[in-house]
């Protein structure tokens, strides 16, 4: 029971902000408020999870840069059939995000979220899940309920069931960082993977939406 609820808290935390309260600055305060201090009073997970070898970066940017031409060349391509350009930046203005809003955006999407959801996630998560299963196991539950949250912020995004198709490339992330991170022993490639992917968003913002 206490597993499902860390599983499903993060998602909690969004509905939460996002249909209760209507606010994102709720929602961040509550999505990454859970996600730094969970693991916090869990004891943490283990420093060595950290390391940053050759290969871990090396993985970690190979995967990232994947990524990330895959999002920015992917929606610079075929946004004029999955956005609504108009739409979402009426989202986004609704959302905060506009004026001195932008610099919050990169900041959290290139510094606060990828750190902050890989120790959740691929760091402590995963640990735990991993104690009691296989690696395949802890690497299909954790993407799981990873995207689930996302779900939440794509769908009002995108036009249509591609808001559900946009959940997909989710998944295959997580999943492939909870590879390396069983791989590698680390989380440090997940971290440098997810930074890239992230940007990849802000130059969509940048230059397509903004």
């Amino acid at each position: 029971m206490k597993k499902i609820f860390l599983l499903v808290g993060p998602t909690i935390m969004i509905f939460i902000g996002l249909q209760m309260f209507e606010s994102v600055i709720v929602t961040f305060l509550l999505f990454y408020g859970w996600l730094l201090i969970v693991p916090l009073l869990g004891h943490g997970i283990p420093r060595e999870r950290f390391k940053a070898t050759s290969k871990a970066v090396m993985l970690g940017v190979g995967s990232g840069l994947l990524f990330f031409l895959f999002i920015y060349g992917g929606l610079h391509w075929l946004h004029i059939y999955l956005l609504d350009i108009d739409q979402l930046r009426v989202l986004l203005w609704e959302w905060g995000f506009s004026g001195s809003g932008e610099i919050w955006l990169v900041l959290i999407l290139l510094v606060a979220n990828p750190i902050l959801e890989e120790v959740y996630w691929r760091g402590y998560i995963y640990e735990k899940l991993r104690r009691d299963g296989t690696a395949k196991y802890a690497i299909l539950v954790t993407s799981t309920f990873y995207t689930l949250y996302h779900l939440l912020s794509v769908i009002p995004i995108f036009e249509g069931f591609f808001g559900l198709i946009a959940a997909v490339p989710v998944f295959i992330a997580g999943t492939f960082w909870g590879y390396i991170r069983e791989k590698t022993g680390s989380i440090t490639a997940a971290i440098i993977g997810h930074v890239l992917s992230d940007m990849g968003i802000i130059f969509v913002y940048w230059f397509l939406v903004r």
